[in-house]
């Protein structure tokens, strides 16, 4: 379109209420992420508090926890030009998707596919209907003038990608969540290949500045997911007794290295009905009778609203609680005690065995070096200004501004 300019705008930056922007070119409108934030304590509807039945996005919104956002809610009109795209399934990128209107056009990449119909069948995350159009790795989908390509990365959840978003006058990246640590380090360099020399790179900073807390364990050491899954098999092969772990279904490369470790040791790994099908996993356990009887021979998950089941169980001395990020999932959630309470109560040796799901500082920054764009925006952090790499102009993002391309162009140059 003649004398159109591209615009960037930011809904949220992703702390606390889950990362959302918009690329808009003419009359071509595209919204990246539609999340809320898992932030027990820090949220208005958290620690068991819900929004009211039939009045769901009403609250969310009146909250800020969602976006007044005109063209895209199901209880409106569809403004005909709005184009949602996901980057992968966890809570705080999708959790507003069941909100949107059925004819708005939703992409999401294929490998996510399977934790997303899962999600949906039992409940655990609902999602729009129609569910909307699952992309493959490197394809386009084009609104209007403007392109979207979806670029895999590494990530603890099955799918998730980056994306490359050109328009006639300027090409931006967004990151997605991803880490370095993971199984598929090969993802990622691909992904830096396909977006090196971009004119704006939105990266996600999660683990920027001081670390989150984390559990109060003296041993610990910096894991990454291949020696996680080293750790696991040596716990569960030396445990004399019950052993329950506490992990999240999404990350499927982490149900297959427990069922592994399993395998070796002679135990039946078990699921409960909702983490098992999400995590791909077909063992499921709706009673603990036959753990009970047989405490040596099981391994179960078993996630906080899980541990009144300990009672029936009765863990035999030598058994052991591993927690491998399930929830809650640091020190800074309220419920945390109430785990160790229950740990404690029973006398379970506790194990903790997880990594994070996204880079760390460093690998950010090398990260950012090796792409070389004209400028980035960290987001999705609690310590944005904590990125500093050399020769890369570095803008804090502003909720709510519209930035057109001649500014992103006039900011890089300050």
């Amino acid at each position: 379109m003649a004398g159109a300019t591209t615009r960037l705008t930011f809904l949220n930056l992703g702390n606390p209420t889950g990362l959302k922007f918009v690329v808009e070119h003419g009359d071509a409108r595209c919204l990246f992420d539609f999340g809320l934030e898992h932030a027990p304590g820090r949220a208005p509807f958290s620690l068991g508090l819900e929004p009211r039945p039939g009045q769901e996005l009403a609250d969310l919104i009146a909250v800020g926890a969602a976006p007044g956002l005109e063209g895209v809610y199901a209880d409106g009109e569809w403004d005909g030009r709005t184009h949602a795209f996901i980057s992968h399934m966890h809570l705080d990128h999708t959790g507003l998707v069941r909100f949107l209107h059925p004819d708005l056009p939703l992409f999401f990449p294929s490998g996510m596919e399977g934790v997303r119909r899962a999600c949906a069948a039992t409940g655990y995350l609902p999602w729009r209907d129609p569910p909307g159009h699952h992309v493959g790795d490197r394809l386009v989908v084009p609104v209007g003038e403007i392109q979207v390509r979806f670029l895999e990365v590494d990530h603890d959840v099955p799918g998730a990608t980056g994306f490359l978003i050109t328009t006639p006058d300027m090409t931006i990246t967004f990151s997605g969540d991803q880490r370095w640590h993971g199984l598929h380090p090969d993802r990622n360099q691909a992904f830096v290949r396909d977006v090196r020399g971009c004119d704006v790179l939105i990266q996600e900073g999660v683990r920027l500045g001081p670390p989150p807390a984390e559990p109060a364990d003296p041993a610990r050491v910096e894991l990454g997911e291949a020696d996680v899954a080293a750790a696991l098999l040596r716990a569960i092969g030396e445990a004399e007794g019950l052993v329950v772990v506490n992990l999240y279904g999404m990350n499927r490369d982490r149900v297959a290295a427990v069922a592994a470790a399993c395998r070796a040791a002679g135990r039946r790994f078990q699921m409960d009905p909702v983490m098992g099908p999400i995590g791909g996993w077909g063992d499921i356990y709706t009673s603990v009778g036959e753990a009970a009887a047989n405490p040596r021979g099981f391994c179960l998950q078993m996630g906080y609203e899980g541990l009144p089941k300990l009672i029936d169980l009765r863990p035999p001395p030598g058994s052991v609680y591993i927690h491998s990020n399930g929830t809650p999932l640091g020190t800074y959630d309220p419920t945390w005690s109430v785990m160790l309470a229950w740990v404690e109560t029973f006398k379970l040796e506790m194990k903790y065995l997880g990594c994070s799901g996204h880079s760390r500082q460093g690998d950010i920054e090398r990260q950012v070096r090796e792409i070389a764009p004209g400028m980035v925006l960290p987001v999705h952090s609690r310590n944005p200004e904590a990125l500093r790499v050399e020769g890369v102009p570095i803008l804090l993002p502003q909720v709510g501004r519209a930035y057109s391309s001649q500014e992103l162009r006039l900011a890089r140059n300050l």
